[in-house]
């Protein structure tokens, strides 16, 4: 651009639910591949396939619906590429917990939500017997998955291109030449194959590439509903020639600028609004300004990544630069930055004609006491002249040019809580409008306090959390949404993919989690539809834990109850399981019952059982406990694993 004188992104559909037979959304997240099955009701429609992670977009495609079975596939041979037709040119990395979502025009639409089951290794072979292991978390259902090893060399052995295994027990296959069976607890599973023959083990073994499935609904007729395919050991990315690159390689965004030149034409700032990166995709790390010359050299700043401008010191002399932005991100430089419209479309004003700057609603005055109340603020110039705004108090301008952290105004101001706005115009000959000032509040503004006092305490594979509730608000709290993240060595944090539930107590126990692990956790207020902002952050790290203990099976009924499971750990004599109910803290620290002792597992099962039977009131209570917990211990007492809380049937 030269010296004379902002882009946005969507956000995802509405929520959908689990597509009906025969439609359905079949996501592969190794692949980044998504199967769009049925819809013939669209034959010839286009549909838009939309993949939201926290309810961020991190990836969307728009595909026409063909007749048969399958109505189009996006990120395979045959299909479309990531972005086509929504101009969003990201191979997203699908991930456990994603939504993957379809929508037509007439409102149809389905998703499926990522599963978090995989196999963590490769099939391992012990003579005729192959067993795959991985981990799934509390969105699967045992009784909706399945584990398949794909090879078309087993055909001949087993009768088919692929061998299955699903929960029930050691089965036969219906066409023969193996026997499977899928084992699920405590967030583990195990699949076994025991075939006829070496020759189909070893096949298995060789494959590589291993399958788990599960899905969300499984309908009357056994049909397969919010299904998700993920295959340890394929790789992610573009699935063929021409997609867009995956997040890692996606360039810098582009964003828009503006320019105001000193009177002395000394100086030049650079102003400018920055497009977010796509969720996924590497962080902008710094802006690169660069001013030129006819000549080709030039005057330049880098600047980081939080600044939304740079002033230039330039040569009075020069009539004319010719200005470049640039996001970057790492050594990584976006393509420069289109120059942003001017607010107002009048011609270039003369010399001494002064903008007149427009803000609505109009403020009452210059102090908090005044605040008017609104929705949104508008800003704008009846003539070709860049508005600037500041929301944190600071000046709009200093001297002839904008201040340190205005910014370029390009859109309505959301007003959600109490807000200082300075805005001023600046036309293309430095002419410069009156600063308005005024503060602005919340039509109707609620008071949403958060929750205080917030405190974590750790045990093994879980964290109980107390905190304390908010006073002071102006609508009643209906519940809490305990927020939780690990976090690495160096304090950065992910959030897990799948959050606790919301409750209503004030406090909460988080099972499920990893040993020897530092989490962190903050808590949100609901009220109704609204929440509060998050409480402080609290942390813990999980003990080791040494074994995985389970519950498998619970029921309770007066002076007769019993409690059954299984551990990895051998049955030796001095070890037992004892069993706690939840207290009113939220913790499981007041025992129920016990202790019960470990017999050795039947082969080929490994590790051991306990089956702990109660046959008097003393013991049993005359009330259902509801949930309780299984804890090992060892002949010294130190408590070597937890399984997750267990709800006990009455009966």
């Amino acid at each position: 651009m030269s010296v004379g004188g902002l882009a946005g992104l969507g956000s995802g559909p509405a929520s959908a639910a689990v597509p009906a037979f025969p439609d359905n959304v079949v996501v592969f997240p190794d692949r980044d591949f998504v199967t769009i099955e049925g819809y013939q009701d669209h034959i010839g429609e286009q549909g838009t396939v939309t993949v939201t992670r926290n309810g961020q977009v991190v990836g969307s495609a728009v595909g026409r619906v063909a007749e048969g079975d399958v109505a189009f596939e996006i990120n395979h041979p045959g299909g479309v590429c990531w972005g086509a037709g929504t101009g969003f040119n990201v191979t997203p990395d699908i991930r456990k917990g994603d939504k993957v979502s379809i929508a037509f025009p007439d409102g149809a639409s389905g998703d499926t939500t990522t599963s978090t089951g995989s196999a963590t290794s490769h099939a391992a072979r012990d003579g005729q017997t192959v067993k795959v292991e991985g981990t799934y978390g509390p969105d699967v259902v045992a009784g909706q998955a399945e584990v398949r090893i794909v090879n078309p060399d087993l055909t001949a052995e087993v009768g088919r291109r692929d061998v299955r295994a699903v929960t029930g027990g050691l089965t036969v296959a219906p066409k023969g030449g193996y026997s499977s069976n899928l084992e699920m607890a405590g967030g583990r599973f195990t699949a076994t194959f025991v075939f006829d023959t070496l020759k189909a083990a070893q096949i298995a073994e060789a494959t590589q590439v291993e399958r788990f499935m599960s899905w969300q609904v499984e309908d009357g007729d056994a049909n397969r509903q919010g299904l998700t395919i993920s295959e340890f050991g394929e790789l992610g990315g573009p699935g063929m020639g021409g997609c867009p690159a995956g997040p890692a390689d996606v360039a810098p965004p582009r964003g828009h600028y503006s320019i105001t030149r000193s009177v002395d034409k000394a100086k030049l700032a650079v102003r400018w609004t920055p497009a977010d990166s796509p969720a996924g995709t590497p962080a902008v790390t710094s802006y690169n300004v660069q001013a030129f010359k006819a000549d080709d050299t030039s005057v330049g700043a880098r600047v980081g990544a939080s600044a939304t401008g740079a002033t230039l010191a330039v040569d009075p002399a020069v009539v004319d630069y010719t200005v470049e932005v640039r996001s970057m991100a790492g050594t990584t430089m976006g393509v420069p930055f289109e120059p942003a419209p001017t607010t107002g479309s009048g011609e270039l004003p003369a010399d001494q004609t002064v903008p007149r700057l427009t803000i609505s609603p109009a403020a009452s005055g210059n102090t908090a006491e005044t605040a008017v109340e609104a929705s949104s603020v508008m800003l704008g110039s009846e003539s070709a002249a860049d508005v600037y705004v500041t929301t944190d108090g600071s000046e709009a301008v200093l001297g002839d040019l904008p201040g340190d952290t205005a910014q370029l105004y390009r859109s309505p101001i959301a007003i959600t809580a109490l807000t200082e706005i300075h805005a001023v115009a600046i036309d293309r000959a430095g002419n410069i409008s009156a600063q308005a000032i005024g503060f602005y509040k919340p039509v109707g503004a609620q008071v949403l306090n958060a929750p205080t006092g917030l405190v974590a305490t750790p045990g093994i594979g879980q964290v109980a959390l107390k905190w304390v509730a908010p006073s002071g608000s102006s609508t009643a709290v209906t519940g809490y949404q305990v927020e939780a993240s690990t976090v690495a060595a160096d304090g950065t944090t992910t959030p897990l993919p799948v959050q606790p539930t919301v409750t209503t107590d004030t406090n909460q126990v988080v099972t499920g989690l990893a040993s020897s692990t530092r989490y962190a956790f903050t808590v949100k207020a609901l009220y109704g539809a609204a929440a509060s902002s998050p409480s402080p952050a609290a942390t813990a790290t999980t003990p080791l834990a040494s074994a995985r203990v389970a519950i498998t099976t619970g029921r309770w009924k007066n002076a007769d109850t019993r409690i059954q499971g299984t551990t990895d750990q051998p049955a030796l004599t001095s070890s037992v399981v004892r069993f706690y109910r939840k207290s009113a803290d939220g913790t499981y620290s007041t025992q129920y019952a016990g202790p019960s002792a470990l017999v050795a597992a039947v082969a080929p099962a490994t590790g051991s059982t306990f089956d702990g039977r109660f046959r008097t009131s003393a013991l049993t209570g005359t009330t259902n406990p509801g949930q309780v917990v299984a804890k090992l211990f060892d002949g010294s007492g130190n408590e070597l694993g937890a399984s997750a809380p267990f709800t006990l049937t009455s009966g």
